[in-house]
């Protein structure tokens, strides 16, 4: 196997930080409150989970928040008691349930910065498409462990699984497919991933087109940074 994948690029690296579900994706942060709470006994109210959206990532955990009214009519604080984890897309609470602990008032999640550095951040982790055993054909997961050069071990909704990267996107049973993009928004799909090189497959991108003898070109990668062709960003959450 070529030069391995630094386990920051593997989600499941969030846990020794976090100590929340080793999975990609974002935390809640903060949460705005808008209204009043006229009516309420002053105090702390534990909001629900019910009434939090889910996370997107499988394996991802929903936050754990509180309300506090300091006094009859004040705007309520919510405060984030644990922060969760694996939201792909803005996490809501639901205003009717904070109108019920609280009066008329609404409230609306603010997710994390997008971070990949440093042990204070949430570190993203590779995305992939992949069929995890007889499960759906196409599902989104999270590459949690480096097996050889191509093989991976993947969560997705239907579990985890050893799957062989593929280059297509019909896939069978325990094959996955992870995708870059070009500067110009070209899309391949990544044939071999090490510490510094991607070689890619053209889907529709036209810088790193195939060689005339039928080989791939390769690229550097990052998460966050393209540069026209020399570097691509590889699929993460």
């Amino acid at each position: 196997m070529g030069r391995p994948l630094n386990k920051k690029y593997f989600a499941n690296t969030n846990y020794q930080d976090f100590g929340t579900a080793g999975v990609g994706g974002e935390s809640v942060a903060s949460v705005a409150v808008t209204g009043t709470f006229s009516g309420k006994t002053p105090g702390t109210y534990d909001i629900p989970a019910s009434v939090i959206s889910a996370p997107g990532v499988t394996g991802g955990a929903k936050p754990t928040l509180t309300l506090t009214i300091a006094a009859a009519g004040d705007a309520g604080t919510v405060t984030v008691v644990t922060a969760g984890s694996g939201y792909l897309t803005t996490a809501t609470v639901s205003g009717a349930a904070l109108q019920a602990l609280g009066g008329a008032g609404t409230g609306t999640v603010v997710l994390t910065a997008t971070m990949t550095s440093g042990a204070a951040a949430r570190q993203n982790g590779i995305k992939c498409e992949a069929q995890v055993g007889a499960g759906s054909e196409v599902t989104t997961g999270d590459v949690i462990k480096q097996v050889s050069d191509i093989r991976y071990k993947v969560q997705t909704s239907d579990g985890t699984a050893v799957c062989k990267l593929v280059t297509t996107a019909d896939l069978n049973a325990n094959e996955m497919s992870i995708t870059a993009t070009d500067s110009a928004g070209g899309t391949y799909f990544v044939k071999k991933l090490t510490a510094r090189k991607v070689v890619l497959v053209p889907i529709d991108g036209t810088q790193f087109p195939t060689n005339a003898d039928g080989t791939y070109k390769s690229a550097k990668w990052s998460f966050t940074t393209t540069i026209v062709d020399a570097q691509v960003t590889i699929a993460n959450q």
